[in-house]
Order: structure tokens, then sequence, then C-alpha cells
């Protein structure tokens, strides 16, 4: 009878102690912050290239990674090429033979959203962040046709190594920064 008493009062307890906590993380905004990337559940459904990103929520206290990636795209005699695209796939997204895989319609809004040009010589500059990862995909493509040369997309990975990584955070929530430079060189359709 006394040890049933001690277990009830103790659950009570337990729950109001939990229930304060809970009160106080709220009141201090410390509860969780979701990501700007929202994706519907019936529309993820029909995006199989996406299918690991939906609405991703960040918890207090969940790793976060930045990447800085700079580089160079040339064509096969080494002259740089203005106009390709590069994207910085997310996890998930499957390509097949140089084309991102899912519906085109949401595929294109994505591609056109992310994209970065390379400029008159050549170079690019991708500046992201989200979940450390271990390696690192870049979908490079040429949009413009025939008007700088006509080229295959390519899909460049990268291995995320710790030569790579800037230790600017705290080793735990912040892990730094993925500083790479890479040099594309492009191959003829």
């Amino acid at each position: 009878m006394i040890c049933q008493r001690y277990k009830d009062m103790k659950t009570k307890f337990l729950k109001l102690q939990n229930w304060l906590i809970v009160s106080l993380m709220g009141a201090l905004g410390l509860t969780s912050c979701h990501c700007s990337k929202e994706l519907p559940e019936a529309e993820e459904a029909k995006v199989p290239a996406v299918k690991d990103r939906g609405e991703m929520r960040l918890m207090y206290g969940v790793p976060t990674m930045e990447f800085r990636i700079r580089g160079e795209v040339k064509n096969p005699k080494g002259k740089p090429v203005e106009g390709i695209r590069v994207n910085m796939l997310e996890r998930g997204m499957e390509v097949k033979d140089g084309e991102l895989q899912g519906d085109p319609k949401r595929v294109e809004e994505w591609l056109d959203g992310t994209s970065v040009a390379t400029d008159g010589e050549g170079r690019f500059e991708i500046n992201s962040s989200g979940r450390p990862q271990e390696q690192v995909r870049l979908l490079v493509r040429d949009i413009d046709g025939k008007e700088n040369g006509d080229y295959r997309n390519q899909v460049l990975e990268m291995n995320v190594t710790p030569e790579d990584m800037e230790r600017t955070g705290d080793n735990r929530w912040n892990q730094g920064v993925f500083n790479k430079q890479v040099k594309i060189k492009l191959k003829k359709k």
C-alpha cells in the first residue's frame, strides 16, 4: 500500500516536473525552429527525387554545417565556359544520365531556384548551409544549347574530409565550414 502511494506520488511529481521544463523551454523559445523549405506530404509523394527533403524540423542543438564551394568550369580544350549552371544536390535527390529525377515541374522549379551560373571566366561560387554530410554532390548542366559549345550534364561527387573543413564553430552544434575549390572539365555531347 505504501509502495503504491509512493509510486503514484513519484509519477505525479515527474509529470509536473516535465510540464514545468517544457513550459519554461517554450517561454524561452527553445522548442524548435523549422526550415523554410516546406514540402507538403501530398506534393512530396509526387517528387521521388526529393523524398528525403520534406519539411525538416531542426530541433535545438541539431548540428549544422556551412558549404562554400568555388570552382572553375572549362571546356575540353581548357578554355573557360560562361553560362553553365551548377547546383548543389540535397540528400535523397537522384540523378540518372545527368538528369534530376522526379516530377518535371517541381524539378525545374528547384533547379531554377537553386542554381548558380558561371561567369565569363567560367567561375562560380555556392554558399549554402544545412545538415552535416559525408559527401557533397554538384550537378553541372549546360542549358544554353550550342551557344558556348554543347556539353553533357554531369555529377561531381566530393567527400567531406577534415582537410576541407574550417572549424569555425564549437564542433558540436556548429560543425564548421566545408570550404572547397573545384575544377570541372566539361565533356562534349
